[in-house]
């Protein structure tokens, strides 16, 4: 058992979790409500980058909504991508999405995001970008489909800071909802929501 078999236990383990995010940003107000789809996972863990890898099976196991449970399950050899020539960007997302729970249980740093901003060329487009320290600085990259926040991209830092010369937000509260039942994890003082 590698990364990727750790990984898919970590998203299937938010499956029935929320985030709701109240942040601002010059007396402007949004609320992230974020969610966790096993559709967004073979995307989010660097599938596109295995393409080198022939895991056996039906494709169509391993594509959408399929990966995880058949990760899980056993049916494919989650250690066969360790052997991807890619694996090093691979390990960094698997990595992000193990302690994508941890990064935004904790203080974490959130910022509108547009990647003309970032200091190198970079094609993601996301509405905002959330920088967390798990050992290492991690970045998440939230983007909205359907009405729904979702976890668009998650990797380690390596070179360039995804958060510089964006517009930071402040936090206002975080709620944690699992199974249908709420959590504050944080209110920022004097801060009464609606």
């Amino acid at each position: 058992m590698g990364l990727f078999l750790d990984a898919a236990r970590a998203w299937n383990a938010l499956r029935n979790t929320t985030y709701i995010l109240d942040i601002a940003r010059k007396r402007k107000l949004a609320e992230v409500k974020l969610s966790f789809s096993p559709e967004d996972f073979p995307h989010l863990s660097g599938m596109q980058y295995a393409k080198d890898i022939d895991f056996g099976g039906h494709k169509s196991e391993y594509q959408g909504e399929h990966l995880v449970p058949t990760l899980l399950n056993g049916e494919i050899n989650d250690i066969e991508i360790e052997r991807s020539r890619n694996w090093q960007k691979i390990s960094g997302r698997l990595e992000a999405i193990i302690g994508i729970e941890k990064i935004l249980d904790e203080t974490f740093t959130i910022a509108a995001f547009s990647n003309s901003k970032v200091r190198c060329h970079s094609r993601i487009e996301a509405e905002y970008v959330i920088k967390g320290q798990i050992g290492d600085f991690y970045f998440v990259l939230l983007d909205s489909r359907s009405g729904r926040y979702y976890c668009k991209s998650a990797f380690r830092k390596e070179r360039v800071d995804y958060v510089a010369n964006q517009s930071v937000m402040t936090v206002l509260q975080k709620v944690k909802i699992v199974d249908g039942v709420s959590s504050l994890l944080y209110r920022r003082p004097g801060y009464e929501p609606n």
